[in-house]
């Protein structure tokens, strides 16, 4: 990795696209915290997360509202978080920011959650107005989802607002204030988000469809089994895989034999960003 003017080299890598914008997002907080502490990092376009660290610390930045979208399953909402997923697998210290998601108030009877957008102080009076957005997705189903992450491993970072964001995330990438080169730690490295370019990166990311599975243990299940057919039908064989346990077995089998039910939600063109 390039060093800057003064021969420092980047220790946290940031994605450009998480930069734009006139929000005041948990990055750009990030970003003051970094330059006040003088750590070197650097914005670039990367494939794989939103910000990379040293020893394999890769973070996907999402709102609430983004795992709404993909909740409702939009056209290319679900399809890409699960992707993103799998490139966050492909480091060794995965994590899954999501912002704000601490600040919604559920409501299960409603079947929605309510998601503030704009907090203000009343003039004169000792009262805080907060203005919510209701999104009408079952609070039990944004647990499910964040769920099936932790099942593939990824660590979940739950902030109250951008700012919360922005000191968790500070504090996984700089633990105990010092910099990487001061404690000798390896540094961020940018790895190439691969394509489903050949059958065998299809057949992959087919069997990755399931519940606790990454792409990891599909490509276990495909080498143990030959095929993504065997690998569907001999579900009841896959305790032999490492890592693969009686309750990833149920959901999977649970996927494949539950009856489907269409979703009563109306699809949402919205995309996951």
């Amino acid at each position: 990795m390039q060093t800057d003017l003064f021969g420092n080299v980047p220790e946290i890598v940031i994605d450009v696209h998480e930069t734009k914008g006139k929000s005041q997002n948990s990055v750009k907080h990030l970003i003051s915290m970094l330059d006040k502490e003088g750590i070197p990092y650097v914005i670039e376009k990367i494939p794989i997360g939103d910000i990379l660290g040293v020893e394999g610390v890769a973070i996907e930045r999402k709102t609430v509202n983004d795992l709404v979208s993909t909740l409702k399953g939009s056209p290319s909402g679900s399809p890409r978080f699960q992707k993103q997923m799998d490139g966050l697998l492909e480091y060794e210290k995965p994590y899954l920011l999501v912002e704000n998601v601490l600040s919604i108030r559920r409501d299960p009877l409603k079947g929605c959650i309510y998601v503030p957008f704009k907090t203000k102080h009343t003039k004169g009076r000792p009262y805080v107005v907060t203005m919510e957005r209701a999104s009408y997705i079952h609070p039990s189903a944004l647990d499910a989802l964040l769920e099936s992450v932790r099942e593939r491993g990824i660590e979940i970072i739950q902030g109250f607002n951008a700012l919360h964001s922005a000191g968790l995330i500070f504090g996984i990438l700089v633990p105990d204030g010092k910099s990487a080169a001061q404690k000798g730690q390896r540094l961020p490295v940018v790895r190439t988000r691969k394509g489903l370019d050949s059958m065998s990166d299809e057949q992959e990311f087919f069997v990755a469809g399931f519940p606790g599975v990454n792409v990891v243990r599909a490509r276990s299940l495909l080498a143990e089994f030959g095929s993504p057919i065997e690998v569907v039908t001999r579900t009841e064989e896959w305790g032999k895989i490492q890592g693969i346990g009686p309750k990833t077995i149920a959901s999977a089998q649970k996927m494949l034999f539950e009856k489907y039910a269409k979703s009563e939600n109306p699809p949402d063109s919205t995309q996951d960003e």
